[in-house]
């Protein structure tokens, strides 16, 4: 009998590997509420979901160049009991290594499933961001993460 655990990797690994074969990256979702854009084809605010996702994963980019912040709505673990996940804004860099704006503690959106959590990053230099799961309950790997609504906001401060 498979555990949650083995359970969550098969869907991880299936859902890279059905969106590697169709040519593209994995990705949340593919719902963006009202996404506006500026600079051509860069979203600034948007909104998505997560389902089963892993340490490691990487958000879509967005156009910024000050300011983000970060919303989740009801968030579960699956493999493990609901506590906590770790989100890293990065600035991608082409050609270079990505810069971390630092890394924030989501711990209220486990709470039920209409709960928030929020991370705000200030100072940001312009270009095209991201979000990367660090860590889920503490652990580095071996559970999968899922979020029921996810939303960027780059405008709040922004000028």
């Amino acid at each position: 009998m498979m555990t949650r655990r083995a359970k969550a990797q098969i869907a991880a690994v299936s859902g890279i590997a059905a969106a590697s074969l169709l040519g593209g990256a994995p990705v949340a979702s593919a719902a963006d509420a009202g996404a506006a854009r500026t600079d051509g084809a860069q979203l600034t605010n948007w909104s998505s979901s997560m389902y089963n996702v892993l340490t490691g994963f990487q958000s879509r980019r967005w156009g910024d160049k000050s300011y983000s912040q970060i919303w989740f709505t009801g968030c579960s673990v699956s493999g493990g009991p609901n506590r906590s996940t770790h989100v890293d804004l990065r600035w991608d860099r082409p050609g270079r290594p990505d810069k971390s704006w630092g890394t924030k503690k989501y711990t209220a959106c486990f709470k039920s499933s209409t709960s928030k959590s929020n991370g705000q990053w200030h100072g940001l230099s312009s270009g095209k961001h991201f979000f990367q799961i660090k860590k889920i309950n503490g652990l580095s790997s071996g559970v999968a993460l899922g979020v029921k609504k996810v939303y960027v906001d780059t405008t709040k401060k922004d000028g």
